[in-house]
């Protein structure tokens, strides 16, 4: 079977709206039975090459120059720049998310990973009034929106290569076997509950896109569900960051108890994983 390069603009646009609701939370949706794996190679690579693809379609860093020459001025940005600012993180997290899940490395780029991080801060500073922040984003999104640092990230994305299947299906089954001991303990920091969140993340990207290229039901209800506990550690998440710019939260030091609706869920996909295989680990939830 040979592997898809390109794909149809329908396909990309499935895909973008499927990003677009990967946190609506969907309380009609449950796991199926058997969580999917064994994943082949091809898959891999498809999913690969179309994050790839949206990636390369989208708004050009120029686009980004400009958002970040508002950002200097303004210290904020007006909802339709906003907007504009979304979708590129949006691209650029989906292409971040398969960096880590399909190539040989399992993580983005430096120079990917701080542009991608940047404008997340920046959405936070000015969604919550921090017009200093905002500021500061906006001069270190003008340097890394410059030609040479463009070029680069488009190299870097142009030259990613999948792993094997093996690997990557035991890196899938590997971060769901972290879950555990996130749960297993008293309280999480922010930084902690953003890293769990994370695992959830990633695993939403991998079944958003392979429900785009390769539709089934248990494939469509598994992202639908991880979607719903990705929708709700986002909002908690939202919270934290508030609590974090006020002042009234230490990120990485101050312990809360996670949520007992996350919890649920979070240890219903941990049983149902393990039932089928993935991700084991002694002392079954």
């Amino acid at each position: 079977m040979s592997v898809r390069v390109q794909f149809p603009h329908e396909t990309l646009d499935a895909l973008l709206a499927a990003i677009a609701v990967n946190d609506v939370v969907d309380e009609h949706i449950a796991l199926p039975d058997h969580f999917p794996g064994g994943f082949s190679q091809t898959q891999f690579a498809e999913c690969l090459n179309l994050s790839r693809q949206l990636w390369q379609q989208g708004p050009q860093s120029s686009v980004m120059a400009g958002l970040a020459r508002q950002l200097i001025g303004l210290r904020d940005l007006p909802e339709p720049e906003r907007a504009v600012l979304k979708q590129i993180r949006a691209r650029y997290k989906h292409m971040g998310f398969a960096f880590c899940l399909y190539t040989p490395a399992h993580k983005r780029p430096f120079l990917y990973e701080a542009t991608s991080t940047l404008m997340g801060e920046a959405q936070d500073a000015f969604r919550n009034g921090s017009a200093g922040r905002a500021f500061l984003c906006g001069v270190g999104m003008s340097v890394l929106a410059t030609s040479f640092f463009a070029r680069w990230r488009a190299h870097m994305v142009q030259r990613a290569r999948v792993g094997d299947a093996w690997t990557i299906n035991a890196y899938l089954h590997a971060e769901i076997a972290r879950i555990p001991a996130f749960l297993d303990s008293p309280g999480l920091t922010a930084a902690r509950f953003h890293a769990l969140r994370k695992i959830i993340s990633r695993h939403v990207a991998f079944f958003d896109t392979l429900r785009i290229l390769y539709p089934a039901e248990d494939i469509n209800r598994t992202a639908r569900f991880l979607s719903a506990i990705n929708g709700l550690m986002g909002k908690k998440h939202d919270e934290l960051v508030r609590a974090a710019l006020s002042g009234t939260l230490l990120y990485h030091k101050d312990i809360f108890p996670l949520p007992d609706t996350i919890r649920t869920l979070l240890e219903h996909l941990c049983r149902t994983c393990f039932r089928s295989g993935i991700g084991q680990r002694n002392g079954v939830l």
